[in-house]
């Protein structure tokens, strides 16, 4: 079996974004060089800078093999300079291993974790607009990634489990290693709950992650690509972020708009040269309630943002919503099947770029998040639940077919949904022993006997 065919058969798919699944990303050729994303450049997380400092052996190894899987020239490690711990961790398991992997030290900034920021920051290369890294000769895995290719390709594991950041107003914030399924009350649990009657919480990071009302916890489980659960107050600005309706978002792009223009001078995409524009967007709303795509190529350009939140969390001087503006427009594009053409022209980035750099802090205090800053979760704690329940659509692609049925029985790591023929998706496999009580409603629940 190949090492491609042994990533498909364990089911990983990135841990860092939407969940693409690896083995295809890995089937690239005419790779210079293959990046690991170490950056973890969201605020408040912490199980990167976990996986670099106690399992960088593990790390390097997986590393060694894909660099030669795929051909690359250079495999590099792009973490924060001051990740210290990580940093020592990695160059000792460099040492011992005598591997040639290097390390690209970032400053702390955000989004420096964003794909193709970093692709340009390694390798002062920039990504087409609406393109990926390997049309500039790269692949970039999340480092926890490279941990889940270690345990397939060198101990024949499975991605059952997933590790995350459970911080905010909780009573024992720590790192999670959990089974994939574990529903969010049960990480909440783990942590001692909240004191909070009333809460938020934000699936995965403050800036990208998804913002929910008290009431959607019991909705939500632990997927392959879940990073973090952060309980917070249901006050201030992430109150009236999540509150906020459309109509209010784009009535106050219409009213309340001064064409600042902060919002595109900070935008880490246009920065790079991309035609992204969301103040040019904000004006559009301004003068129109319908969204005319016909040779648009302003509102085109919004499929280009990466919905980062720095036009929204820091740029905006009204406290206005240009991301949500430009997320609707990326909605109403899709509907009309309206895709931006990725050409190969030339971007000229910004000779100012490195002085336009946001900080993480400046993100915290404007979400009322900064005292939360100061924890050092260095620790991770495994917790073992009676059941779970598990997606079929946790990856990019075509959800998962089950291959098992009510009443089976099954062992943990069992294969139990599997990739429609010809379709791009990922293998899923049981992440506790048990019984299948349910399959359906696009998951499996399973039960310990």
């Amino acid at each position: 079996m190949t090492m491609i065919e042994r990533i498909e058969k364990a089911g990983i798919v990135g841990v860092g974004g939407a969940g693409f699944p690896t083995h295809v990303k890995y089937k690239a050729t005419d790779v210079d060089y293959l990046i690991i994303n170490a950056a973890e450049c969201e605020p408040l997380l912490n199980t990167d800078r976990y996986v670099m400092k106690n399992y960088a052996s593990e790390v390097i190894k997986a590393i060694d093999i894909m660099k030669k899987e795929v051909g690359a020239n250079q495999a590099v490690i792009a973490t924060k300079a001051y990740y210290k711990e990580g940093i020592s961790a990695l160059q000792t398991a460099k040492e011992t291993l005598k591997s040639d992997v290097k390390l690209h030290l970032l400053e702390n900034f955000y989004p420096s974790g964003d794909e193709q920021v970093m692709v340009y920051e390694v390798t002062g290369r920039v990504v087409p607009p609406a393109g990926i890294p390997l049309m500039v000769g790269c692949v970039v895995s999340n480092i926890s990634t490279m941990l889940n290719i270690y345990y397939a390709v060198v101990e024949d594991k499975p991605v059952i489990s997933k590790r995350l950041t459970v911080t905010g107003v909780v009573s024992e914030p720590t790192l999670l290693e959990v089974p994939i399924g574990t529903p969010f009350e049960e990480c909440l649990k783990a942590v001692g709950g909240t004191p909070l009657q009333n809460h938020l919480f934000i699936d995965g990071g403050p800036m990208m992650g998804r913002l929910h009302i008290q009431d959607d916890l019991v909705k939500k489980v632990v997927t392959k690509t879940t990073s973090g659960i952060i309980v917070v107050e249901e006050e201030g600005y992430l109150k009236k972020l999540k509150h906020q309706t459309l109509e209010e978002v784009l009535t106050q792009a219409k009213t309340a708009c001064i064409q600042c223009s902060l919002c595109t001078e900070l935008c880490p995409r246009q920065m790079l040269g991309h035609d992204v524009l969301p103040n040019e967007i904000m004006n559009y709303f301004g003068q129109s309630k319908e969204v005319d795509v016909v040779d648009n190529k302003i509102l085109q350009g919004a499929q280009l943002c990466s919905s980062c939140g720095v036009c929204e969390v820091v740029s905006c001087p009204r406290g206005l919503s240009p991301r949500q503006v430009n997320n609707y427009v990326k909605e109403e594009l899709a509907k009309q099947k309206v895709r931006y053409q990725t050409d190969e022209k030339e971007c000229v980035t910004d000779s100012m770029r490195k002085f336009k750099t946001i900080s993480p802090n400046n993100i915290l205090i404007k979400l009322g998040l900064l005292s939360y800053a100061q924890r050092h979760l260095d620790e991770i704690k495994m917790i073992s639940v009676d059941e779970v329940f598990i997606p079929l659509n946790m990856h990019i692609g075509a959800p998962s077919i089950p291959i098992v049925n009510v009443g089976d029985e099954v062992n943990v790591g069992d294969l139990i949904a599997i990739t429609p023929e010809g379709a791009l998706g990922a293998n899923i496999h049981a992440s506790i022993s048990g019984e299948l009580m349910s399959v359906g409603d696009n998951k499996l629940h399973i039960k310990k006997i």
